[in-house]
């Protein structure tokens, strides 16, 4: 609707709450001198409907806020990609996930410093594969993934910062020095097994 609208600054108001498969896809891809986003209230998102609805916006330093807890395929893949100015991620409360809901949402937010909590049980094929990768200033992730698909992660932190932390709190295993587990440089935490007497 309004791709490559290089010029726009802000955007309309949206306030549809029952959203279809795709309705939002490519929106505002490459507006690059977007500074501001629409309120995004719609709380059960269908598959693809915000994919690629902010990638290329250069000038997005902040994201809007992202209540869904109902996720379906490919939902947020490649939203945010690109954003190079892109400072704060949004809370991504949902804990149960659906195939590449958050592909590549990150790809290449070369700012962002901290990524979101990952509260999710079980992963599936492409949940979070390239999430973060060419986010270089990243050093921070916290994930609670217990189960995960063989597809799930895959370089997920690719070319991130030099050193960083993954806080595995679901004790996922997770390959060492390896952009699909834990990357060259980083530290892996896991929370200390409590002694039951």
């Amino acid at each position: 609707m309004f791709n490559g609208c290089n010029s726009l600054t802000s955007a309309p108001v949206l306030p549809d709450v029952n959203l279809e498969s795709g309705c939002y896809f490519r929106m505002f891809q490459n507006c690059t001198s977007l500074t501001s986003t629409p309120v995004l209230p719609d709380t059960t998102i269908k598959p693809y409907c915000y994919k690629s609805m902010f990638q290329g916006c250069t000038s997005l330093t902040t994201a809007p806020v992202l209540p869904a807890v109902n996720l379906e395929s490919g939902c947020y893949y490649s939203m945010f990609q690109g954003c190079t100015s892109l400072t704060t991620a949004p809370a991504l409360p949902a804990s149960t996930l659906k195939p590449y809901c958050y592909n590549s949402m990150f790809k290449g937010c070369k700012a962002l410093t901290t990524a979101p909590v990952l509260p999710a049980v079980d992963i599936f094929d492409g949940c979070y594969s390239s999430m973060f990768s060419g986010c270089t200033s990243l050093t921070s992730v916290t994930i609670y993934a217990k189960n995960a698909s063989y597809y799930s992660h895959g370089s997920w932190l690719y070319n991130v910062a030099p050193s960083g932390t993954v806080y595995n709190n679901g004790f996922l295993d997770l390959t060492k020095n390896n952009a699909s587990g834990v990357p060259s440089g980083w530290l892996e935490v896991v929370p200390e097994i409590q002694s039951v007497t």
